[in-house]
């Protein structure tokens, strides 16, 4: 009888360590898979993150490049305005010139 009781014994704590590295194999699964998933939602927040950012830097590039624009045409229309201006007076200065002789 006690032998069978050993037999016996032995029997279910194998059927409990089988049971257990089971449990512990599925639960090890979800603890992976729970793991994908955090990994794969922080992935897409830090691509979401740099999207944005990327679009905000996009946006600054043109208007900085709007603004350089205005200002080299404001600088072109300036320069143009001063030229019209130095060919006036060496006009006025060669008809001065050209009275006083």
């Amino acid at each position: 009888m006690k032998k069978w009781v050993g037999i016996v014994s032995i029997a279910i704590g194998l059927m409990t360590a089988s049971a257990c590295d089971r449990r512990d194999a599925e639960r090890a699964r979800e603890e992976g898979r729970e793991a994908r998933e955090k990994a794969q939602r922080q992935l897409d927040e830090a691509s979401r993150k740099v999207r944005e950012e990327l679009k905000r830097a996009d946006q600054q590039t043109r208007q900085d490049l709007d603004k350089a624009r205005d200002q080299l045409h404001q600088a072109l229309s300036q320069s143009e305005r001063d030229a019209e201006k130095a060919r006036d007076r060496l006009r006025d200065r060669t008809k001065d010139e050209d009275s006083h002789q």
